[in-house]
């Protein structure tokens, strides 16, 4: 027989009591939702001289009964208003709710205990001293949200206080629609009016819809869309913002689908997470981004070299490459506001990253240069494996012929228009080229030395530490790298510098702390500044890059595989019976 084990958890259980350090204020906001409460923070800094004091508390920090005994001796006994919106139903917080409800009575405070769901609660609204009409109005403000209707919320409750003020009635804010920064909700109509197609020849003026949740639009916390809008701006490019409350809900599907005809865009970001509704994406062949507002923190991410935290991992890389989106980068995390002393409140807020918004805008900027760039002019590279095994294994991968392929992709490009010139006759031919006599492409010190210094200052030196001066490099000779690559027209198509020593192949490919050798870093930057390639196209199994040293996902720019292919598009077929 089996045994289930069960368990009941309500919010009071495995909490410490803590002071939240209040003094009392006439109007008191309790919530266990940030957006909720940075909002009225917003709202409370517009209208502070029209209403009484004002104190928001969080509910994580009422979870434990000292916490809840504490906070209403000191601060709910001497309000007049006090609201609480509670997520989960009564059970989540019962006792904290029983005590509010009895000292509302006892003193006469006007007591709202509204649900946080989107369905009423009438276990909520019978422990409330309100009556059911202006329950019903002070939901409806939360419910709609948007700034106007937090401040008329605000001045309503100052209305109940006894100020003799108006409030004007809650008012429809849109479920979904676009936002320009400064601006706000914004006229798609408007904005189409004065936009100018991109042309093949011209990718300026490329459409990129963002797409992000209403309730960041809500709290007024848009500050890594508001700075991702600016960065793509300043690339040449035309950010569209679109507000959503999810991507699951039918009519949010539907009015991202029919925008994005409209719009016709380039690429794609979306900073939602989980996996989207059915047909989100259907039709629109543009890359669509994933770009992560991240609950991990700050201090975390730079410390971890996972990256990211296991909720963030789940929701924003696992989930969404269910959709096919492709992960561009990290734009910003939750960071502590300096507290409030007016409302005796310390805020949770997405800081931007300023250097990861920009490294996704040079990402999503190469990606539509590519889109837009005629395919005679395009510039590729071609990378083979060259994974530790016995010697003339070169180009080799388990389950599949790589420089057949590289030949068969080599044909393919020409007929679809690509300046592709002298494929060679079979795969010796193309190894040979690669690799014989006098074949190698190669890069002078000086233009090496040059972007080495524009990267972060801890690559240089890691690698100098590792490895010595660039001239003791095993590939710099006559003062310069050489490559095992060779030029057939507009395409390049490469071997890669090892790693590290050739000698210890299989130990230093797999090393991960071990920097690159000075070659490996020079190749990309070879790719980046002397190619100038459009895009990287890595053929067979295992490329050097995903061993180095550096976080796991949502990278930092001291990461070395950012440093040695910085924000180059790369395309990586992979055989996916390969476990």
């Amino acid at each position: 027989m089996h045994l289930l084990q069960t368990s009941s958890a309500t919010l009071d259980d495995i909490a410490e009591p803590i002071d939240p350090g209040q003094t009392p204020g006439d109007i008191a906001v309790l919530s266990f939702t940030d957006s909720d409460l940075s909002g009225l923070a917003a709202a409370y800094a517009e209208e502070q001289a029209n209403v009484p004091s004002v104190r928001l508390a969080h509910l994580r920090d009422l979870r434990h009964p000292m916490s809840t005994d504490l906070w209403i001796d000191t601060v709910a006994q001497h309000a007049k208003v006090i609201v609480v919106r509670l997520l989960g139903g009564l059970d989540w917080w019962r006792y904290g709710v029983e005590r509010l409800a009895a000292v509302a009575r006892e003193r006469g405070i006007a007591l709202a205990i509204l649900p946080g769901e989107d369905r009423d609660d009438t276990r909520l609204f019978e422990q409330s001293t309100l009556d059911g009409d202006e329950l019903r109005t002070l939901l409806t403000y939360f419910r709609e949200g948007g700034p106007a209707n937090l401040r008329a919320l605000l001045r309503r409750l100052a209305a109940i206080c006894g100020a003799q003020i108006e409030a004007p009635p809650p008012q429809a804010f849109p479920r979904m629609g676009v936002y320009q920064p400064a601006v706000g909700v914004a006229d798609i109509d408007r904005l189409l009016s004065d936009m100018r197609p991109a042309t093949e020849e011209d990718a300026k003026a490329a459409v990129v819809p963002v797409l992000f949740y209403r309730a960041a639009l809500l709290a007024a916390d848009t500050g890594p869309i508001d700075a991702l809008y600016g960065a793509l701006e300043a690339r040449g490019l035309r950010p569209i913002p679109l507000f959503v409350p999810s991507l699951k809900a039918p009519d949010a599907i539907d009015f991202v689908r029919a925008a994005f005809e409209r719009l016709d865009p380039s690429a794609i970001i979306t900073t939602t997470a989980f996996a989207a509704g059915d047909g989100v994406f259907d039709g629109c062949d543009a890359p669509v981004l994933q770009a992560i507002v991240a609950n991990t923190r700050r201090e975390a991410w730079v410390s971890n070299p996972r990256g990211l935290g296991p909720s963030d991992l789940s929701m924003h890389v696992v989930l969404p490459e269910l959709d096919g989106r492709v992960l561009a980068g990290t734009l910003g995390f939750k960071d502590k506001q300096d507290k409030d002393e007016n409302l005796g409140f310390e805020g949770f807020i997405s800081r931007p990253e300023p250097d990861r918004i920009d490294a996704v805008a040079e990402r999503i900027a190469a990606l539509v240069r590519l889109r837009h760039r005629p395919r005679a002019k395009r510039k590729l590279a071609i990378v083979l494996p060259d994974y530790p095994g016995a010697g003339g294994r070169a180009a080799y991968a388990v389950g599949l012929d790589v420089p057949a392929s590289v030949l068969a992709a080599m044909a393919d490009l020409k007929r679809a228009g690509y300046a592709v010139e002298e494929i060679p006759a079979d795969s010796a031919a193309l190894l040979a080229a690669l690799t014989g006599a006098g074949s190698e492409l190669t890069l002078p010190l000086a233009d090496y030395e040059r972007p080495l210094a524009a990267l972060p200052e801890a690559v240089g030196p890691a690698t100098g530490e590792a490895w010595g001066r660039p001239e003791d490099d095993p590939d710099f000779h006559d003062g310069a790298f050489h490559f095992k690559a060779a030029r057939f027209g507009n395409l390049v198509v490469a071997l890669p510098p090892d790693r590290g020593k050739t000698t210890d192949r299989r130990a230093d490919y797999h090393d991960p702390v071990l920097p690159p050798r000075h070659a490996l870093l020079a190749f990309g930057l070879w790719l980046q500044h002397e190619v100038c390639a459009d895009a990287v196209l890595h053929l067979g199994a295992h490329g050097t890059l995903e061993w180095l040293p550096g976080h796991a996902v949502a990278l930092t720019a001291s990461c070395f595989p950012e440093a040695v292919l910085g924000a180059l598009p790369v395309f990586y077929p992979f055989i996916v019976s390969n476990p």
